[in-house]
């Protein structure tokens, strides 16, 4: 059974739990396809508002899988890992069933992307605007830092790297 189901969200499709999940377990590994930044750039649009950061030059496009329907929000219960060449989305904190799954996009865009987003999350931390990872707040930035939520492959393009 999946641990996962879509569903209508506060910002049309969302990805939602369907059973609990406690701090820093897996809830989904996500799958697609790897591209090359050139072809982000080239296709732009929705194709590339739906990829995760997979590389320092790479993408990956989830396609029509689950992964697709991961939402925003500024105050978010999951986040991304790669681990052995592979991304998981795990819980963040503790996640009740039902809950809609949400990831701050910041944590998937490195320091020398350039996508941004206007924020509707209704979160009451909402910052507005979604934007790389080197422009979050500070205090925001090392809680994520803190609790894992941004993958080392995105500090990494921040040179150096808080310890």
């Amino acid at each position: 059974m999946p641990h996962v189901v879509t569903k209508t969200a506060r910002n049309g499709r969302g990805l939602f739990a369907t059973r609990a999940f406690r701090p820093t377990k897996d809830i989904l590994h996500i799958i697609g396809r790897i591209y090359d930044a050139d072809v982000l750039w080239d296709r732009g649009g929705k194709f590339a508002d739906n990829c995760y950061r997979f590389g320092p030059e790479t993408y990956l496009d989830p396609g029509d899988g689950d992964g697709k329907w991961v939402n925003h929000s500024c105050d978010p219960n999951a986040a991304i890992r790669k681990q052995n060449n592979r991304l998981f989305l795990f819980a963040a904190r503790s996640i009740s069933a039902g809950e809609e799954l949400t990831i701050d996009y910041a944590t998937i865009l490195g320091d020398d992307d350039i996508w941004t987003m206007k924020c509707n999350c209704g979160s009451r931390r909402c910052r507005k605007r979604v934007k790389r990872v080197g422009l979050l707040p500070a205090e925001v930035f090392a809680d994520y830092v803190e609790r894992g939520m941004i993958p080392k492959l995105i500090l990494d393009t921040l040179g150096n790297v808080p310890e």
